[in-house]
């Protein structure tokens, strides 16, 4: 075990240690001042590490926001090509259910085809956009049988402008995996590809 007194022998023989390695400075405390009083440079100090601190918190949330996002990509990725194998409607609706449950990780997922069934969520999207957030339970079975005595948050995807080809639905047992404030940017690319694959096999918009 290294004692104060070797550590004090090792920096009288390296004068020039702090020289060669000045990033340790930073996490030393040397105070400045006699009497318990506080100088100057050491209140700048102390200020100039929680600034670093606050930096390296941003940095590191950063980091994984990055992370975050290629990860989706990815799996959106995976998707994309689902999509461009599926030749039927039934092939389509199979794929995107694969994907929510094998790469997603969403379960349960359920596509509402244009008609009478979506007239469930009809109201719910008239915005355009997809919506997220907690839904009553009487909403929830009503879209997912009994499944949706578990879901704790839903997104409802419009497919297709307006709905105009239907709507995916999508449950957690999650309360903050679809919560109000979550992103849909995401979730708008993903009706607009299942649109897209829809139309390639001839599912009609409804007027």
């Amino acid at each position: 075990m290294v004692s104060s007194d070797d550590v004090v022998r090792f920096l009288e023989q390296h004068p020039d240690f702090f020289d060669q390695h000045p990033q340790l400075l930073e996490q030393l405390h040397v105070p400045h001042g006699g009497n318990g009083t506080v100088s100057l440079v050491e209140r700048q100090v102390k200020a100039l590490r929680e600034r670093q601190a606050v930096s390296r918190e941003r940095l590191a949330e950063l980091v994984r926001v990055a992370r975050s996002n290629d990860l989706l990509a990815e799996r959106i990725h995976k998707l994309t090509l689902r999509l461009l194998h599926a030749r039927t409607t039934e092939e389509v609706r199979a794929q995107v259910d694969a994907s929510m449950r094998e790469d997603f990780e969403v379960t349960p997922c359920k596509i509402l085809p244009s008609g009478a069934e979506l007239n469930i969520v009809e109201s719910l999207l008239s915005s355009g956009r997809p919506r997220c957030g907690h839904f009553a339970e009487s909403q929830r079975t009503a879209l997912f049988g009994d499944e949706g005595v578990a879901v704790a948050s839903m997104a409802l995807v419009p497919i297709g402008a307006g709905a105009s080809r239907g709507a995916l639905l999508l449950g957690s047992t999650d309360p903050h995996r679809f919560n109000p404030g979550v992103s849909t940017d995401f979730l708008a690319r993903i009706g607009e590809m299942i649109s897209a694959a829809l139309a390639r096999c001839g599912v009609e918009p409804r007027v």
